[in-house]
C-alpha cells in the first residue's frame, strides 16, 4: 500500500529527490576538485557524467506517480478554481440542487422509519397480526373474539407461539398525584414471543392470567424514571393501578413499545406507546364469548413456514368455528399481516406520492443546473478550444467538466442533508399527532447513504448532456477572436428548450395535484360532521373495576359528576358517553332486529354500540328524527331502550317503521325496543363511510369503566377546563382525567393526515415552482 503514502506525501518525496540529486552532483564535483580541476570545470564535468538532472528528476517522478490520481486531482484542483471564480452560478447551483437533495432526504427519512425499519425484534420477518374478516358482509380486520383466540391457538400447527393483548389506559393513584396513562394488557407468552428480556425482574407466568392473580405490573423504562425517579429497588414494590393495589415484577428495557408505535388493530388510529403493562386475566365467561371482537392477536411463524400456508390452515381452522357456531358472529376468513406492513398501515400510497412529489422537485432541480451549464459553456468556448488544440482528447474534456457537476453535487448533497435536518422539524411539526414511529424519524446511516447515493445520480443526470455537448465544439470557429457572441448552435438551443419545457411541464403537474388535493381538503373541512363540535369540552376518565365494580356504583358516580358539571358557571349541558365522535376506537357487536329484512339471509347486521347518559345528543348537537330521545326516566328498573342512526334504519329497515321493534345486541344480549332515530354522525373519519350505530342509555347497560365526558360551555370551553376537573375530583379524589380537549380540536386531529400530505405536498408544489422560476431567471442573467 505505499501508493497511498506516495499519493499522500508526494510533494516532500519530490523535494527528497531533488535534495538527493544535488548532494550526488555536489559530492562529484567536490571529488573532481579534489583531483586537481577547478571548481568551474569540476561542475561542467559532473553534468556530463551525472546527466541531464531535470530529465532524471521527472522520470523518477513517473516512476513513483500514480499518473490517473494525479491528473484527477489536477482536474479537482482546477474545478475547485472554476468554481471559486464564478460564485453566483456555484451559489445557485449549490443552492439549487441542495433543495432538491434535502426535499428528497427528508421524505426518505420518514419512509425509512416507518415502512423500511424492520419491527426492533429479532426475526421480526416472523412476526404477523391476525384479524378475523368477512369480505363478503363487508368487514376485513375485524379484531378477534376472545373464544375464537384460545380456538386458533390451540388448533393450529403454523406458529411457534401465539399471543393476545389489549390496549387502553390505567389509573395511576396513591401516594402521588392521580394520574392516567396508557398501558397494554397481555397474555403472559407475548415478551418471550417478541423475544424482548425485562431490563429488572421478571415478566408474567401463565398463573398469573388467571383473575386474582393478576395483581402485577411491569412498568415501562419511561414510567420507571419519571414517575419514580428510576429506584433501582422498584422490583417489589407495590403500586396503585386501578384502585388495586399491584406488585412491579419488572420494567421494560429503553425504547420498547408494545403496543403503541409498533402496531395496531384498528387502520386509522394507533395506540399510544404503552408505559405499563399487566396481565390479560379474564374469566371463563369471557373467554367463551366469540361475537365480541376486541382482542389483538400476534403470533410468530415457525421457521418454515410461509405466510400462504398459515392463511391456509387459519382459513380452515376459522371456517371448522363457522360451522361449530353458527349463530355466534365468526369471520369466513384469518387474515395475517406482517406486523412491519402493518405498523404503515394506510401509510404507504401517502408516503409514496410524497416521494414522487419530491423526485419531481429534484428533476426541476437537475434541469435548472444542467441549463446553467450549458449557458455557461458559451463563455467557455475558447478554453474548451485551446485546451482541444493543445492535445486533449474529447473524453479528457468531458471528464473534467464531470468532474466539475461531481463537486457541484457533492456540495448541494451536504448542504441538502443539512436542510433535510431542518426540514424534518418542520415536518414534525405539521406530523399527524398519532403518526406511527415518530421517534425513529432522523437522519441515520441509511438516510446519508441514500443522500449520497442521489447526489451523485443527480451529478450525472445534469452533467452528462451539457459536457457532451460543450466537448463537441467547433475548434476553428471557437479560436475565432469574438466569437463569444456568435451563435451557439442547433444542439444547444434545443436542448436548452427541451430543459425548460420539462421543468416547467413537471411543476404544472405539481401544481395542478397539490390544487386538487387542496381541493379535496377544503371538501373534506365543510363536511358535514353531524354534531355540533363549537363550545364542546371533552375528556376522558375512567372508573377502576376495583372500586366501582358493581353496575350501580357506576351509574351514581357518573351521575353525580354530571349533576356536579351540570351546575357550573357557563355550562349549559353535560354528557357521558361510552365513546366520542372522531376520537378513536370502536365497539362493535352484532344485532338482531326483529323484522328486520337481512334476517332472512340467514345472518345477523352488525352496528357500532354507543352508551350515553340523557344529555348527549343535546350536548353534541345531534338531531332525532323520529320517535323520542333517551331521558331521565329510562332507568335500569324501566324497560330497557335503544336508539338507531338513520344508516341503520335505511340498511336493515328500508321499508319498515323501526319504532317499536325489538333488536337484541350480540355482545351481551342486551335486548330493547327501539324508540328513536337519530341523525348520522360522522365517528371514525371525516372522510369515512357512515357507519351503522345504536346508542343505549348509559343507566341499562353501564358496560365500560372508561367513559368521555362532554360539555357544551356559553363561552371558550378551555376556560371550563380547571372547575370541571375540580368537580371530578370532588366526587372522587383518585379519578385522574385526561385527554382534556375541545370538541373542535378533535375534529382537527381527526384531519391530520390529510391535512398533512395536503401541506407537504402544497409546500413541494411551490418549491417547484419556485426552482423552475430561479432557474430560468439564472440563465437569462
Amino acid at each position: 500500500m505505499n501508493w497511498i503514502k506516495r499519493l499522500l506525501s508526494r510533494r516532500r518525496i519530490y523535494s527528497d529527490l531533488t535534495e538527493e540529486i544535488h548532494e550526488h552532483l555536489a559530492e562529484k564535483i567536490d571529488e573532481l576538485v579534489a583531483s586537481g580541476m577547478s571548481r568551474e570545470e569540476a561542475r561542467h564535468a559532473a553534468r556530463r557524467e551525472f546527466g541531464n538532472a531535470t530529465l532524471i528528476e521527472e522520470r523518477g517522478r513517473e516512476v513513483w506517480q500514480w499518473p490517473s490520481m494525479e491528473s484527477l486531482i489536477a482536474d479537482i484542483r482546477y474545478a475547485l478554481r472554476m468554481l471559486r471564480k464564478n460564485p453566483g452560478f456555484t451559489s445557485v447551483a449549490i443552492l439549487t440542487l441542495a433543495l432538491g437533495i434535502g426535499a428528497n432526504t427528508a421524505i426518505f427519512s420518514v419512509i425509512n422509519a416507518v415502512i423500511l425499519r424492520p419491527p426492533p425484534f429479532p426475526n421480526s420477518e416472523q412476526l404477523v397480526t391476525l384479524f378475523e374478516q368477512d369480505r363478503k358482509k363487508g368487514y376485513a380486520q375485524n379484531a378477534p373474539a376472545a373464544a375464537n383466540f384460545l380456538d386458533w391457538r390451540a388448533q393450529n400447527n403454523v406458529f411457534s407461539q401465539m399471543a393476545a393483548y389489549g390496549g387502553g389506559e390505567c389509573n395511576l393513584t396513591g401516594d402521588q398525584r392521580p394520574e392516567r396513562v396508557a398501558g397494554g394488557a397481555v397474555t403472559a407468552n407475548l415478551f418471550p414471543l417478541l423475544g424482548i428480556a425485562p431490563l429488572l425482574g421478571r415478566t408474567f407466568t401463565t398463573d398469573e392470567e388467571q383473575p386474582g392473580h393478576d395483581r402485577v405490573v411491569i412498568l415501562s423504562y419511561t414510567l420507571w424514571q419519571e414517575r419514580f425517579g428510576g429506584k433501582a429497588q422498584i422490583v417489589g414494590d407495590s403500586i396503585t393501578v386501578n384502585g388495586r393495589a399491584s406488585t412491579v415484577i419488572g420494567v421494560m428495557p429503553p425504547g420498547f413499545v408494545f403496543p403503541g408505535d409498533t402496531g395496531t388493530v384498528q387502520k386509522i388510529y394507533t395506540s399510544p406507546p404503552a408505559r405499563l403493562w399487566v396481565p390479560l386475566a379474564l374469566d371463563a365467561k369471557t373467554w367463551a364469548v366469540r361475537s365480541d371482537h376486541y382482542l389483538s392477536v400476534i403470533a410468530r411463524l415457525k421457521p418454515d413456514v410461509t405466510i400462504r400456508q398459515a392463511t391456509s390452515e387459519m382459513d380452515t381452522i376459522e371456517q371448522r368455528l363457522v360451522k361449530q357456531y353458527p349463530n355466534d358472529f365468526i369471520g369466513s376468513e384469518v387474515l395475517l399481516v406482517p406486523l412491519s406492513t402493518q405498523i404503515a398501515s394506510g401509510l404507504e400510497p401517502v408516503l409514496l406520492v410524497l416521494l414522487g412529489a419530491v423526485a419531481f422537485v429534484l428533476l426541476i432541480g437537475c434541469a435548472n443546473v444542467a441549463n446553467l451549464l450549458l449557458a455557461r459553456a458559451a463563455s467557455r468556448k475558447k478554453e474548451i478550444a485551446v485546451r482541444t488544440a493543445l492535445g486533449a482528447s474529447r473524453p479528457r474534456v468531458i471528464r473534467q467538466l464531470f468532474v466539475e457537476s461531481m463537486l457541484l453535487g457533492i456540495c448541494g448533497g451536504a448542504v441538502g442533508v443539512l436542510l433535510a435536518g431542518w426540514g424534518l422539524r418542520a415536518i414534525k411539526a405539521v406530523i399527524p399527532e398519532k403518526f406511527p414511529r415518530v421517534g425513529y424519524i432522523g437522519i441515520d446511516g441509511w438516510v446519508l447513504g441514500f443522500a449520497t447515493v442521489v447526489a451523485f445520480a443527480t451529478s450525472i443526470i445534469f452533467g452528462l448532456a451539457p459536457a457532451l455537448q460543450t466537448s463537441k465544439s467547433d475548434l476553428t470557429e471557437s479560436l475565432k477572436e469574438g466569437s463569444r457572441g456568435s451563435a451557439e448552435g442547433l444542439g444547444h438551443s434545443r436542448l436548452r428548450g427541451l430543459l425548460v419545457v420539462s421543468e416547467i411541464a413537471l411543476s404544472v403537474v405539481l401544481l395542478a395535484g397539490a390544487g386538487l388535493m387542496i381541493r379535496s381538503f377544503l371538501r373534506l373541512e365543510n363536511t358535514s360532521l353531524g354534531f355540533n363540535p363549537d363550545h364542546v369540552l371533552t375528556m376522558e376518565l375512567s372508573l377502576p373495576e376495583s372500586k366501582y365494580r358493581q353496575s350501580e356504583q357506576r351509574k351514581i358516580t357518573i351521575q353525580q359528576i354530571i349533576d356536579r358539571l351540570d351546575v357550573l358557571p357557563g355550562m349549559k349541558s353535560a354528557a357521558a358517553t361510552t365513546l366520542l365522535p372522531l376520537a378513536g376506537g370502536n365497539f362493535n357487536s352484532a344485532i338482531e332486529i326483529e323484522g328486520g329484512e337481512i334476517k332472512v339471509a340467514g345472518y345477523s347486521p352488525s352496528t357500532e354500540v354507543r352508551a350515553v347518559t340523557p344529555q348527549y345528543f343535546k350536548t353534541m348537537g345531534i338531531p332525532l328524527e323520529r320517535g323520542r330521545l333517551i331521558t331521565s326516566q329510562d332507568t335500569s328498573t324501566s324497560p330497557p331502550v335503544l336508539l338507531i342512526n338513520q344508516t341503520l334504519a335505511r340498511r336493515w329497515l328500508p321499508h319498515e317503521d323501526p319504532i317499536g321493534r325489538h333488536a337484541t345486541l350480540g355482545w351481551s344480549g342486551f335486548s330493547g325496543q327501539i324508540v328513536g332515530v337519530v341523525g348520522d354522525t360522522k365517528e371514525f373519519g371525516v372522510d369515512a363511510e357512515v357507519r351503522e350505530e345504536v346508542y343505549i342509555p348509559y343507566s341499562q347497560a353501564p358496560f365500560r369503566q372508561t367513559l368521555a365526558l362532554a360539555l357544551r360551555t356559553t363561552s371558550d370551553p378551555t376556560q371550563l377546563a380547571n372547575a370541571t376537573r375540580g368537580a371530578i375530583l370532588d366526587a372522587d379524589p383518585d379519578l385522574p382525567v385526561s385527554n382534556v380537549r375541545t370538541m373542535q380540536q378533535v375534529v382537527f386531529g381527526s384531519i391530520s393526515q390529510p391535512r398533512f400530505r395536503t401541506v407537504l405536498l402544497g409546500l413541494f408544489a411551490g418549491l417547484a415552482l419556485a426552482l423552475a422560476g430561479i432557474g430560468i431567471y439564472s440563465v437569462i442573467s
